[in-house]
């Protein structure tokens, strides 16, 4: 299930940006899932809990916003 690699990455990345703006938790994420992605939306919403156990995105949400093409990209974090 390459999902929960993906959803890792996402993680991390928003820890980072997290990290940048002295941020100390992530309520949410959202991003753009291309329908042509090779991306299963559920498996990655499932994976995204797994893989913020633990981290300052435990309880965040993610939040998918279904696009056309191969896209899959961040492009919004609430941080506080």
């Amino acid at each position: 299930m390459h999902e929960l690699s993906i959803a890792v990455s996402i993680v991390e990345i928003a820890e980072e940006e997290a990290a940048r703006n002295n941020a100390t938790r992530v309520q949410s994420v959202r991003l753009r899932l291309g329908s042509l992605a090779g991306v299963a939306k559920e498996a990655l919403m499932f994976s995204y809990g797994l893989a913020c156990e633990g981290t300052s995105l435990e309880g965040s949400r993610l939040l998918i916003d279904d696009a056309e093409g191969t896209e899959l990209e961040i492009f919004s974090l609430e941080i506080e």
